[in-house]
């Protein structure tokens, strides 16, 4: 009897012993800890400018999944400005640990000045843990300078000679020592300045890639730049009260009105108040620039206003 009741004994001690190790590698399982997926949408990029001619924003997405899970879902929505939410891509297949993808929307909603799209992209995994992150757009479709003031050559006083759009409609001089140097930023300009008291050229904007005649303007100063960027002009019969008014939309409206593929060149001559021109940079991107006053002589100095598109 007491040799049975010693076997029942362990038995039963045994018994426990399986039920305990079997009950800590379960909790050990579900207990185990997961991170929800990793997720970066355009490089990181929070914000961005574009003008009212975008048409198709790219959102490129890449997500990673813990180890041991795989991705299951990604949503992505747009919301812009005084209009309901849209779905832009929703895909619940994906059934893989890593995701790198770019989506498209095709922008079919109107989109005014000032308005913001808000995108939204959530990625889940397959325990249901699930990263957001999002980025917006401005619409942003022009620029206006303040007065940029260059000087003739032979002003001392406001050595200027030079600018372009980028940095805020930076300006530039020439020579070989000192700051804000032309030769050091030639990628950046795209408007040059010279005043000429031969014939009837006075106060003249070039592109930067005009063919100086040697020893004449600007020949000697823009043979050491490494980058001669190409601007067009053309008159235009916008007064100066109309260019003024234009913003926005009545810019872009205003621009799309204007033919850039006839009459157009790389040196406009004889400036004078208040006469509207019309431009074209490199990058393709178009503009008007206002005389607000011309030099007087070549120790006097421009007042321009520009208005580009971005």
């Amino acid at each position: 009897m007491k040799k049975l009741f010693k076997s029942m004994f362990v038995l039963t001690a045994m018994a426990s012993s399986l039920l305990i190790t079997s009950c800590g590698e379960d909790e050990t399982a579900d207990d185990k800890v997961y991170v929800a997926p990793t997720l970066t949408v355009n490089d990181g990029v929070k914000s961005s400018s574009a003008s009212l001619g975008l048409q198709y924003v790219p959102i490129k997405v890449v997500a990673s999944a813990d180890q041991d899970l795989k991705l299951s879902k990604i949503s992505i929505t747009r919301a812009i400005t005084g209009q309901s939410t849209a779905v832009v891509a929703e895909q619940v297949d994906i059934n893989a640990k890593d995701l790198v993808r770019t989506y498209v929307d095709t922008l079919d909603v109107v989109i005014d000045e000032g308005d913001i799209l808000t995108y939204t992209v959530k990625v889940e995994d397959s325990k249901s843990q699930s990263t957001t992150t999002s980025f917006t757009i401005t619409i942003n479709s022009m620029v206006t300078s303040g007065q940029i003031l260059l000087g003739a050559p032979d002003n001392t006083t406001n050595e200027y000679r030079f600018f372009g759009v980028a940095d805020g409609f930076r300006r530039y001089r020439a020579g070989s020592a000192g700051a804000d140097l032309a030769r050091d930023n030639s990628s950046k300009i795209d408007f040059i300045y010279f005043y000429n008291s031969a014939g009837s050229v006075l106060n003249a904007m070039y592109s930067p890639d005009f063919a100086f005649a040697a020893g004449t303007g600007w020949a000697t100063e823009v043979s050491a730049w490494p980058t001669k960027n190409k601007t067009l002009y053309k008159l235009t019969d916008i007064n100066a009260s109309e260019f003024d008014a234009l913003v926005g939309s009545t810019f872009m409206t205003e621009l799309q009105n204007i033919d850039f593929t006839t009459g157009m060149l790389d040196r406009i001559a004889n400036l004078s108040v208040n006469q509207v021109y019309c431009f074209q940079k490199s990058d393709g991107k178009k503009g008007l620039i206002k005389i607000g006053s011309p030099a007087a002589g070549a120790t006097g100095q421009i007042v321009l206003i520009v208005k580009v598109e971005l």
